[in-house]
């Protein structure tokens, strides 16, 4: 798939603008988009249901033309993904979602990009698959039933390929949430180390770090959001996945469900070692989309990946944070100080800098950029929604369904208020203004700004700062190795 990724000129971080999907596979923006020269509405395609009512298969559409298709009642939510061939791909017009429009003819998504919010998400990135979710942005009606359209595009192009198009629909039977389970696949490499230990990915099941990690995740999605743990499936994998170093190696991880069979209702998850890139780690966890392509398995937008750390704690806000993405949640407010959410109801750090996230009102907020860095962890009811509104978890039916009760069950172990990203494996959590620059980058698609370091620190403390940093072995790795990777971009190593 290099091809489609058009990043041989460039590293990884230099492609990874701020956690939303419009600048990874190509080094520079593309042209303005050219409104077709048939702007002016066309007659909708009906497409009807096939077999399942909660899965539906729009067949190939041509870019630029609305297809409708007819949600059932019951419905909490759905994710509507597009495919193109790779024949047609240009990575600086990739395909994408772009429009959504609900019964009433509002628009609910427009432009690639949930309704309130200032990024693209809805264009193909690591694949040639693009997806989007209802709700995922304002204006969602509370009754999804009806007749909806979609229109498939290329981004910044008029031109016109068929697309084939999917809808996987999320139902309660009511429309209302009673509680859901998520089965949840967890690949783990031979080889891969959790503090200082190394986990026997033959029996991971029963692996004690492993567990807890698992228990904890489900412990904050019942408490959170109501979703029970579900079936837990162990995979060993091979050892080349226990380090992701590049490009490549990022896309095998991204597409470890392989074999998987589509529309089954489950989220992936890779455990590694290292999200790096010339061996140096950069990342904490990185999701491929937002959201991903919810129950289509062995593509490039298939799961989530998180590096293992010495700290439970760490490792599973970073878990929840990708799926959170995955699910089709934004950053609550960008580094660009420019961008924030969707969802008019999560907080917004106006001016955030990097140097002060403890002041930043959505500091707890699971989906803070530099994720929940104090506690307790919280989500906002909208987010909640549109968490619970995708397809990638079984929702109870109302009356039944559930072995279960909603009500949040106690947490595997205790989870005191101070349950928050830690940054040093042992030790005072205080760091230099410009380790706390580093931190913020725990997620994948946040990027590094060295030039930025120095015109804000000066360069000659940014340096001693950063040297002092890649030499600290109590630091997280992925704050050595953005030290390193620093360094190494101002020509200082």
């Amino acid at each position: 798939m290099r091809s489609l990724l058009a990043l041989a000129a460039c590293s990884l971080l230099a492609v990874l603008p701020a956690c939303t999907q419009k600048k990874i596979i190509r080094n520079s923006a593309p042209p303005a988009e050219v409104p077709a020269e048939d702007e002016e509405e066309e007659e909708p395609i009906d497409t009807e249901p096939k077999t399942d009512p909660l899965v539906i298969d729009l067949g190939e559409v041509e870019a630029g033309k609305d297809v409708s298709f007819e949600i059932p009642e019951g419905a909490l939510g759905f994710n509507i993904t597009v495919e193109g061939k790779v024949a047609d791909f240009d990575p600086n017009r990739p395909f994408g979602i772009q429009r959504i429009t609900d019964p009433k003819g509002n628009l609910v998504h427009d432009a690639y990009t949930p309704k309130g919010g200032t990024k693209e998400t809805s264009i193909a990135t690591f694949d040639v698959i693009a997806s989007a979710s209802v709700p995922q942005g304002e204006g969602v009606p509370k009754d999804l039933a009806g007749k909806w359209k979609v229109r498939f595009g290329v981004y910044g192009s008029s031109a016109k390929p068929k697309l084939k198009g999917q809808v996987r629909v999320q139902s309660s039977g009511d429309g209302e949430f009673h509680g859901g389970a998520l089965d949840l696949y967890v690949h783990v490499p031979s080889g891969l180390r959790i503090g200082n230990r190394t986990v026997d990915a033959s029996d991971a099941e029963n692996d004690r770090d492993v567990s807890e990690r698992i228990e904890t995740f489900f412990a904050l999605t019942s408490n959170l959001l109501g979703i029970e743990k579900g079936k837990v499936v162990y995979s060993e994998e091979s050892s080349d996945y226990r380090e992701l170093d590049g490009v490549e190696a990022l896309l095998r991880g991204f597409s470890i469900s392989s074999g998987q069979k589509d529309g089954t209702q489950a989220l992936h998850v890779l455990l590694t070692n290292l999200i790096g890139e010339g061996g140096q780690p950069f990342a904490a966890g990185i999701s491929p989309g937002i959201p991903g392509a919810a129950t289509i398995f062995g593509r490039n937008v298939s799961g989530i990946i998180v590096t293992t750390s010495h700290s439970v704690d760490q490792d599973v806000l970073t878990m929840l944070h990708e799926a959170g993405h995955f699910f089709g949640l934004n950053h609550t407010t960008e580094f660009d100080g420019q961008s924030s959410d969707p969802l008019s109801d999560t907080p917004v750090c106006e001016g955030i800098s990097r140097d002060d996230l403890f002041d930043c009102p959505d500091r707890t907020n699971i989906m803070f950029a530099a994720g929940a860095i104090d506690g307790p962890v919280t989500l906002s009811p909208s987010q909640k929604r549109v968490y619970r509104g995708s397809p990638i978890y079984r929702a109870f039916n109302a009356g039944g369904g559930s072995t279960m009760s909603f009500a949040p069950r106690a947490p595997a172990r205790s989870m005191a208020p101070s349950f928050k990203r830690t940054f040093r494996v042992s030790g005072s959590d205080v760091l230099s203004p410009v380790e706390r620059e580093l931190s913020s980058g725990f997620c994948g698609l946040n990027a590094l700004d060295a030039d930025g370091l120095v015109a804000r620190h000066g360069r000659a403390p940014a340096i001693a700062q950063l040297t002092a940093a890649a030499a600290d072995a109590d630091l997280a790795p992925y704050i050595r190795g953005r030290a390193n990777l620093a360094l190494r971009s101002l020509g200082a190593r």
